[in-house]
């Protein structure tokens, strides 16, 4: 499950996995975030040529939002943003 919340550098998307595999286990948040650079209410979805991607809207500040689209890749078994823009500072 993604879900979006507040942390240090604004608005922040982060995963929450079932212990159960089911919608009634117990979630437990993965230890890193996914985004916590002032993006949030994110989706996956993959590209027709099969790219994973990540979308959000960033900033989270009324008129100034819109969506940003980042590539994603896996890590270590963990989901990680691929690719960002020169003027956005995530991990």
């Amino acid at each position: 499950m993604l879900w979006s919340s507040f942390g240090e550098y604004g608005y922040v998307e982060a995963i929450s996995r079932s212990d159960n595999n089911d919608i009634t286990g117990n979630w437990v948040p993965d230890e890193e975030l996914l985004f916590e650079r002032d993006g949030g209410h994110g989706m996956l979805f993959a590209t027709l040529d099969g790219k994973l991607m990540l979308t959000l809207h960033s900033p989270n500040e009324t008129p100034l939002e819109r969506p940003a689209f980042y590539e994603m890749e896996e890590r270590d078994g963990e989901l990680a943003v691929k690719a960002v823009s020169p003027q956005t500072d995530v991990k």
